[in-house]
C-alpha cells in the first residue's frame, strides 16, 4: 500500500484516487454517532447559508454541524457526538445535512479533485476504515486540520495510526484514545461553552463502531452513508 500524507484544505485539493479525510475532534466522530443512531444519508456541505438551503430542499432533514465552533442558530444539532447520544431517539431515519468549517470541506474538496473513493474518518472508524480501503494499492490521507488552514494533532495522531495500519503494521490502540484525549485542543475543547461534556470522552473511543462511512457524489450533493452494519 502506498500511502500519501496531505493537510487540509490544500491538501484536499491534491487528492486522486482513493482518499480518506480524518476530522476526529468533532466532525467524523459526530456522523458516526449519527449513524448509529439511525441516520440515514449526511450530505455535507461547504457552508451555512449552502447547508439551511439544502436542509430545506429535503423536507424532515436535520442540520448539524458548526460555524467557528459554534452550533449555527438555525441548526439543531452541533457538531457535537454528545448531543447525539443524548438525543437517541431524534435522528433515526433521517437526512442529516452536516456543515464544518474542516472536515465537510475538505471532504468536497477532495472531490472536486478528483479523489475516489473517499472515505471519511475519525478514531470511532479507525479500523473500519483501514478495512474498507485496504483493497486500494494506494490511499490519501487528508488531515483536516482546524479549519482546514492549521495542523491539528488529534487529526495527525488519527493519520498516523491508519497509515501504520494499512502499512501492515500492528499499532498499539489501548493508548491512543488517551494519547489524544490530553492534547492541546482536547484540553481547550473539553472546558469550550460550544462543546458537550461528553465530546471528548466520545471522540476518543477508538474503533468505538465497525462501520466505514463512504462519500459519494449523488445528484450533485456529497453523500455519506455506513458502508457495512451498524454496531
Amino acid at each position: 500500500m502506498q500511502v500519501t500524507r496531505a493537510f487540509g484544505l490544500a491538501g484536499a485539493a491534491t487528492a486522486t484516487g482513493p482518499t480518506i479525510v480524518i476530522d476526529v475532534f468533532r466532525a467524523f466522530s459526530a456522523a458516526a454517532y449519527a449513524f448509529a443512531a439511525g441516520v440515514e444519508r449526511i450530505i455535507l456541505a461547504e457552508g451555512v447559508d449552502e447547508a439551511i438551503g439544502l436542509a430545506a430542499s429535503f423536507p424532515g432533514s436535520v442540520l448539524m454541524g458548526e460555524d467557528g465552533g459554534v452550533r449555527p442558530e438555525q441548526f439543531e444539532f452541533g457538531n457535537s457526538p454528545g448531543e447525539i447520544v443524548a438525543n437517541p431517539d431524534a435522528l433515526a431515519g433521517k437526512t442529516v445535512v452536516h456543515r464544518s468549517s474542516s472536515g465537510t470541506r475538505c471532504a468536497r474538496a477532495a472531490v472536486a479533485a478528483g479523489g475516489g473513493p473517499i472515505y471519511v474518518a475519525s478514531l470511532v472508524v479507525a479500523s473500519a476504515t483501514v478495512r474498507a480501503i485496504a483493497p486500494s494499492n494506494a490511499v490519501t490521507i487528508v488531515a483536516a486540520g482546524l479549519g482546514g488552514v492549521e495542523i491539528a494533532e488529534e487529526d495527525e495522531i488519527c493519520a498516523d495510526l491508519l497509515e501504520a495500519s494499512l502499512e501492515g503494521k500492528s499499532p498499539d490502540l489501548s493508548q491512543i484514545g488517551d494519547q489524544v484525549a490530553v492534547t492541546d485542543r482536547a484540553r481547550f475543547l473539553q472546558t469550550a461553552s460550544f462543546t458537550h461534556p461528553d465530546d471528548i470522552r466520545l471522540c476518543t473511543i477508538v474503533d468505538r463502531f465497525g462501520f466505514a462511512m463512504r462519500a459519494e457524489s449523488e445528484n450533485g450533493l456529497l453523500v455519506v452513508r455506513p458502508d457495512s452494519e451498524r454496531i
